[in-house]
This record gives structure tokens, C-alpha cells and sequence, in this order.
């Protein structure tokens, strides 16, 4: 069903209604129709819901297939007419669409063996395709147009120039391939695990060195948008914000200077920047970049949730929880938010638990009505972080925390003496030094709780040099990944705090 979810929200309804001069509409009397509406009205969540509904107990599941059959043969064939000159499409994306339905319908036209209509098609088609940079389809296109000169008007000058410009594609093709194809091998290492990993730094600088003279001569599109995400991770494999914020602004200058619209390079390299500028602290400069990205971003697109993501975690960093807890819904009361990847859905319940708290320390004035944190239960959402759990040196240490401060606020002392002493072997093993130290402080200090039996004027005195150590660490550019650190660990800290009394709690 998911799939059929996702076309139907593509596929605009009203341009269904358009095509009726073109192929039979879906009439609302029929199953396909039911289908179809149910869909769109958010009806059909489940391929249950919508077989109860259609058919009942008189047909077998086979009928409910077909259908579903039917109905995605229609949507996809649908695609083909959607009107890529709205004013929401920028120029390379309608380029984009454009190039790609036109080549194909000229494909068919050659299989056709219709070569009068098919050439001219492919002419233009390429020469927008080249002003673009489409590498991969300039290269199609161009073999097809050697393949007509060599073999059917035998027209050695087209020929010659034709080859020329296939080779000439191929070739940036093939830089643009193995680039995207080193990306791809470093960054599929931090999916499901954020910790810093100081081996794909060296792995990346090599990379790096590979595609340097590339890099330095020419400016396609795809091989720099690559190679400056690969500079990127040379950088923030070892939490160098102040030479990877250098990386991202020139990735910026670079892509805004192109003759077309660059939306998503441009996203991504804000979005970057908004990184850098929080790792570094520079709260202002974050929201500046936040603005400046904003514009570029297609609300309900993956890159929107990932921006969403950041801005959620500038507001926790800049005390402005209202922003955060705005963002964090924006994102998940979205109709694409059930397509995340698992691993996505997963941090956004992680961020959840951390807003949910912040509530019940009264960081965020709700109205009367609003009680969407009302059915947050600690122990599902422990149940269902299973990816990240994994993350020893990453977001596990953000869960493991989450849930400590939960059984402080409500007074389970005796819960919260358990969970903490679990961690102080874990603190041992993972959280010793380097990027994970503020971690190991404030899991230290957390553990000095029950050592001190929840006494705040003896937790406060004790805890004075780890304190200290901690904010000493704050300004370093090889900080804690804000992936980790959901909440700067003074706040949390502070929080914390302000929960235990002047008296001593003992173990009954």
C-alpha cells in the first residue's frame, strides 16, 4: 500500500482530470476509482482498510491485487503528463523532468523505427541535456546519434562528431561515478552509527588525493558536488568544524555561481554550514544560515526533515524550545514522514523523548488543548530505538541519558540508582577521551547521584571539577556531535538539579 500511497500523493489530482481527452478517467463508480479516492482522502492507510472496504468477504485477495495492479499501471503512466512548469519546479528540476521523459518517449519513438521524428527530438534533447550537465543522459543520447550516423546515413563528419561528444561524456561520467562512488563508501559508515570514526578520515583525504587533479579542472556538477561533500568528511571525521565551515562556504560560492538554479547542492551545503555553526557554538550565524537555506527546501522532501532535524536541535541549544518543539511536529505530523527510513524515524523519537522532558520541566508553555505528548510511555520508546542502541560511542549515550533523567523527575530513585550504576562500566569502555569526553563527564557526574544519595548540596559540591571540565570543553571544535549531545549537558545539568532536595535518599 505504501507504494501506492506515495504515487497517488505525486500524481495531482486534478491533472488526472485534465487527461480525460487522453486515457479514461477513474470513474468514482468503479473499484479502481474507490481506490483511488480512498487513498487520496487518507481512507486507505493499510491494505486492509482498503480491501474490507471494496470487496468485503466476496472476492479472494487475488481480486484486491489485480486491482492495486490496475490502478499503479495508471499512476505510473500518469507521471508522463505532469505539468513540470509550475512555478514550484526551479530550472534544473524542470530540465531535469523534462530530458528524462522526453528521452524516453524518443526512445520508444527509435524502437519504433520513427527516426524522422526521433532525430530532431534527440538533437535538442541533447543540447539541453549538455547545458544542464547531465552527464549519463548526454552520453545515451550521444551514442544514439553515432549509432544513426555510422550505420544508417553513413555520415563520417556527424559520426565523428557525435563520437567525439560521447567520449567526451563518458569520461566526465565516469569521474562523476567515482566520486559519488567514494562518497557513498564513507558516508553509509555514520547511517547507523554516529561516532567518530578517525579511520574514514584518512580514507577520505585519500579519496580526496584521487579525484584532486579532477577536482581542479573541471566543474561539473555531480563531481564537485561530491568532491566537496568528500572535503567535508575529511574534516568532520575528526569534528574539524572550523575547516569544514571553510569547505561548506566555498561549496556555496561555488553553486550559487552556476548559470542554473543548484536548489540541492545549495541545501545541502547550508545545512552543512548550520552544522559547523552549532558544533562551533555560533548560535546567530546558525539561525542566519537557517534562513538563507530555507528558500531552497521542498517541504516534505528528505532534505526538509534533515533540515528540520537541525533546526529542532538550534533551538535546544539556544534555549528556544518553542521553535524546537514547532519543528519536531512540523516533521512528524507530515504525510511523508511514515517514508523516513527506519534509522530516520528512529532519531526523530529520540529527539521526542528529550522534548517530552523539557515539557514536564515546564521549558515549553503548551495551550489547554495540546496533549500530543500525552501517550509518551519511557518503556516503547526504549522498545524502539533498537538501531541506535547499537551506537556504543553515538546516540546510545543520548538514550541512555534520556532515560536516567526521566526516573529523576519522577522520584523512582531507586530505577534511577540502577540505570546509573549500569553505565559507570559503560563510561569506562566507551567515554574516555577525545570527542566523546564531555559524554564522560556528565555521565560521571551523574553517577556522583546516588554516590551522594540524591543530597543537591553534597551532588553540587562534588560534582564542582567535572563541572568544570565539561565547560571547559565546550568551545572545542572536537566537541560532542550535536547528534549525541540533543541538549547541551549544562542545561540538562542544571535541570537536574534543580529536581533533588537537601536531604538523603537511601535504598529502602
Amino acid at each position: 500500500m505504501r507504494d501506492l500511497i506515495e504515487l497517488v500523493n505525486i500524481v495531482n489530482k486534478n491533472k488526472l482530470r485534465s487527461l480525460e481527452v487522453l486515457a479514461s478517467p477513474f470513474d468514482n463508480t468503479s473499484k479502481i476509482g474507490t481506490l483511488y479516492e480512498g487513498i487520496v482522502n487518507g481512507n486507505f492507510e493499510t491494505d486492509d482498510d482498503a480491501f474490507d472496504a471494496l470487496y468485503g468477504q466476496e472476492a479472494s485477495p487475488g481480486a484486491y491485487r489485480k486491482l492495486k495492479s490496475g490502478l499503479r499501471d495508471r499512476l505510473l503512466n500518469t507521471l508522463f503528463f505532469l505539468d513540470v512548469k509550475q512555478a514550484s519546479y526551479n530550472d534544473y528540476q524542470r530540465a531535469y523532468y523534462e530530458c528524462h521523459r522526453d528521452w524516453a518517449a524518443t526512445k520508444i519513438l527509435l524502437g519504433k523505427n520513427a527516426r524522422h521524428a526521433a532525430l530532431p527530438l534527440s538533437l535538442k534533447l541533447l543540447r539541453y541535456a549538455e547545458k544542464y550537465e547531465f552527464s549519463a543522459l548526454c552520453m545515451d543520447i550521444s551514442d544514439s546519434l553515432r549509432f544513426h550516423y555510422g550505420t544508417i546515413e553513413g555520415d563520417r563528419h556527424k559520426f565523428e562528431q557525435f563520437d567525439q561528444a560521447y567520449q567526451r561524456h563518458a569520461q566526465n561520467f565516469q569521474l562523476e561515478n567515482q566520486a559519488r562512488g567514494y562518497y557513498l563508501r564513507l558516508v553509509i559508515q555514520y547511517v547507523n552509527d554516529k561516532s567518530v570514526k578517525k579511520e574514514v578520515h584518512k580514507q577520505a583525504k585519500a579519496y580526496l588525493q584521487e579525484l584532486s587533479e579532477a577536482l581542479e579542472i573541471s566543474e561539473l556538477y555531480q563531481l564537485q558536488l561530491y568532491g566537496y561533500l568528500i572535503k567535508l568528511i575529511v574534516h568532520t571525521a575528526i569534528h574539524d568544524y572550523e575547516k569544514a565551515k571553510k569547505v561548506a562556504e566555498e561549496a556555496v560560492d561555488f553553486f550559487e555561481r552556476k548559470e542554473y538554479q543548484t536548489h540541492v547542492p545549495l541545501q545541502i551545503f547550508f545545512f552543512q554550514l548550520m552544522v559547523c555553526h552549532i558544533e562551533l557554538r555560533q548560535f546567530g550565524k546558525g539561525h542566519v544560515t537557517a534562513e538563507r537555506c530555507r528558500p531552497y527546501l521542498e517541504k516534505g522532501s528528505f532534505n526538509w526533515f534533515k533540515f528540520q532535524e537541525l533546526y529542532l536541535i538550534l533551538g535546544m541549544y539556544t534555549k528556544q524550545y518553542n521553535a524546537a518543539y514547532r519543528a519536531y511536529f512540523d516533521a512528524i505530523d507530515h504525510e511523508r514522514f511514515s517514508y523516513l527510513p527506519n534509522v530516520g524515524q528512529e532519531m526523530w523519537r529520540i529527539y521526542g523523548a528529550y522534548l517530552h522532558f523539557m515539557v514536564l520541566q515546564g521549558k515549553v508553555p503548551l495551550a489547554k488543548k495540546d496533549n500530543r505528548f500525552s501517550k509518551f510511555k519511557l518503556g516503547r520508546f526504549l522498545n524502539e530505538t533498537l538501531i541506535y542502541s547499537k551506537d556504543k560511542e553515538g546516540v546510545n549515550v543520548a538514550i541512555l541519558i534520556i532515560k536516567i533523567l526521566f526516573f529523576i523527575h519522577r522520584d523512582e530513585y531507586d530505577r534511577a540508582i540502577e540505570s546509573i550504576q549500569a553505565v559507570e562500566q559503560y563510561c569506562y569502555r566507551y567515554l574516555r577521551k577525545g570527542p566523546t569526553f564531555r559524554s564522560h563527564c556528565f555521565i560521571k557526574m551523574l553517577l556522583l547521584i546516588p554516590k551522594n544519595h540524591f543530597h543537591k548540596a553534597a551532588v553540587v559540591r562534588k560534582s564542582k571539577p567535572l563541572l568544570a571540565k565539561l565547560q571547559s570543553e565546550q568551545a572545542s571544535p572536537a566537541g560532542q556531535n550535536h547528534a549525541v549531545e540533543i541538549v547541551p549537558y549544562e542545561h540538562l545539568w542544571a535541570i537536574t538539579l534543580s529536581k533533588l532536595k537537601n536531604q538523603f535518599y537511601t535504598l529502602p
